[in-house]
């Protein structure tokens, strides 16, 4: 059954990309759960749906949790590895939620850190959470990783995470989740801004 069900949202996804041909540089991060890559063969399906669409692999990010990679971590790093190989995006999600492991980032085949919301909550302590966040976007870029910030809600945060060189951003500061339809005027507004 979980497969199935699997397969169909996988699917629904695929179909969705499908649709954003027309804008190529627009991609969908998917969670890939640690059932996922016990109860299916994440990279055949994933592949194989790919293939069946058409749809171009940097289009469509896996994005995996620290804690789905702590049990039988050389063998899911293999099929990220083969993920990567075929022009997909690799991303870590949640860093610093659970149980950073930084022996297990050096060796992880990502290519996105997405660095926790909890990190730009409010802390006993702001200086250090934002050495530590500084600190592990410098990470990143030294190991070759672009750096994103998950929860961003305001200018302010947007601002101090630019400043601290974070390379990319995501949350309410830039869109709330909108409907399809309005989601696909906004981007027809901004193409035809840039042209």
């Amino acid at each position: 059954m979980v497969r199935v069900v699997f397969k169909y949202i996988f699917a629904l996804l695929i179909v969705t990309l499908a649709w954003c041909d027309k804008y190529p540089e627009l991609f969908i991060s998917v969670n890939v759960s640690p059932k996922d890559f016990y109860l299916t063969d994440v990279y055949s399906d994933i592949k194989g749906l790919v293939d069946e669409y058409g749809i171009k692999p940097r289009n469509l990010r896996i994005e995996v949790t620290e804690t789905s990679m702590i049990r039988e971590t050389e063998e899911k790093m293999k099929i990220l590895d083969e993920f990567r190989k075929l022009g997909f995006i690799v991303e870590m999600d949640d860093f610093g939620s659970g149980y950073s492991s930084l022996n297990m980032l050096k060796d992880m085949p990502v290519d996105v850190l997405k660095i926790d919301m909890k990190f730009l909550g409010k802390s006993n302590d702001e200086q250090r959470a934002n050495i530590i966040v500084k600190n592990v976007i410098r990470l990143s870029e030294d190991l070759g990783i672009v750096s994103l910030t998950e929860g961003v809600e305001t200018v302010e945060q947007f601002n101090a995470l630019h400043d601290l060189g974070c390379a990319l951003f995501q949350g309410y500061n830039f869109s709330k989740p909108i409907p399809f339809k309005e989601f696909e005027s906004m981007l027809e507004r901004e193409k035809s801004l840039n042209k």
